[in-house]
C-alpha cells in the first residue's frame, strides 16, 4: 500500500508481491525516482519507510527480498532480508519490519532487534519497538542513516563483527588530524575513508598512511580490511 507522495515518472515500476521467495518489489529505472512526503509512507511487501522529512529514490535502484538468512560467523539473522541495489542515503524517519513466525530461525519475538547493513559495509544492531500482535518491529532513525540491507536478528547473537579482537592490533593516529593519517598494524590494511553521506572520499588498497589534507573538515568513517577480511572501523576528526 501507498500512502500520499509524489512520483516523478518517465519510466517507474513497482512490483508487490506476496511470495516467500527471492523477489523485486521496487524498481525505479533510469529517469525516474520516487519521492515519499514526510507525513507519508510508502510500504514494500513488509517493509515500510516513512521518512521524517521528503526522501527521495533516485534511479537506478531496486529493492528485493530473500528469504534466504544473513550468515555471519555462528550467528543467523531470521529468513526475510531487505536489499537495495543502490544504498538508500541519508535516511532518516520510521523503519517497520514486519515478519512471520515460520522465518525466526528459532529465535525469541522478544529478542528481536533490527539490522541494518551500512555503506561501509558494518552491520549495526538497533533496539526497536516491538509489536507482537502484528508481528512488526519499528524504530525511529533520528540521525541521517545509510543503508543497503535490512533484516532482524536476535539481540543475543547480532550481526555485527566484534571489533575488539582486530582493534588491538590496529591503531590509527594522530586523531584528530589536520594533515596525514597513519595506520599501524601486523598486518596489510586495505583503507577505506567514508563521509557521513555514505561517500568514500579516498581509499588505499595497501599503506600505512593517508593523505587528509585536501579533504574537508569534519567527521569521517575509516574503515579497514586485512587479507584475511577481517574489519574495524574508526571514526576520524578532520580539522
Amino acid at each position: 500500500m501507498i500512502n500520499q507522495f509524489i512520483m516523478r515518472i518517465t519510466l517507474f515500476t513497482l512490483l508487490l508481491t506476496s511470495t516467500f521467495s527471492f523477489s523485486q518489489i521496487l524498481s525505479v529505472s533510469n529517469g525516474a525516482s520516487l519521492t515519499i512526503n514526510s507525513n507519508s509512507s510508502v510500504s514494500l511487501d513488509g517493509l515500510e519507510l516513512a521518512p521524517s522529512q521528503a526522501y527521495t529514490i533516485s534511479a537506478p535502484n531496486s529493492i528485493s527480498r530473500s528469504n534466504s538468512p544473513i550468515m555471519v560467523g555462528d550467528n543467523s539473522s531470521i529468513s526475510r532480508v531487505y536489499e537495495a541495489s543502490s544504498a538508500l542515503a541519508s535516511f532518516s524517519g520510521v523503519i517497520s519490519f514486519s515478519y512471520l513466525e515460520s522465518e525466526l530461525n528459532d529465535i525469541p519475538e522478544s529478542n528481536l532487534v533490527l539490522e541494518v547493513l551500512d555503506t561501509n559495509g558494518v552491520w549495526t544492531s538497533v533496539t526497536p519497538n516491538y509489536d507482537q500482535s502484528n508481528n512488526t518491529l519499528s524504530y525511529d532513525f533520528t540521525n541521517l542513516a545509510s543503508f543497503s540491507k535490512i533484516t532482524a536478528s536476535s539481540e543475543g547473537s547480532t550481526l555485527s563483527v566484534d571489533p575488539v579482537a582486530i582493534a588491538t592490533y590496529v591503531k590509527v593516529y594522530p586523531n584528530p588530524t589536520t594533515d596525514k593519517l597513519f595506520i599501524s598494524s601486523n598486518s596489510p590494511q586495505k583503507a577505506m575513508l567514508f563521509n557521513l553521506a555514505g561517500q568514500m572520499v579516498l581509499e588505499s588498497l595497501s599503506t600505512n598512511e593517508l593523505n587528509v589534507r585536501d579533504i574537508p573538515n569534519g567527521v569521517y568513517i575509516l574503515n579497514l580490511e586485512n587479507d584475511a577480511q577481517q574489519t574495524s572501523s574508526f571514526k576520524i576528526i578532520k580539522k
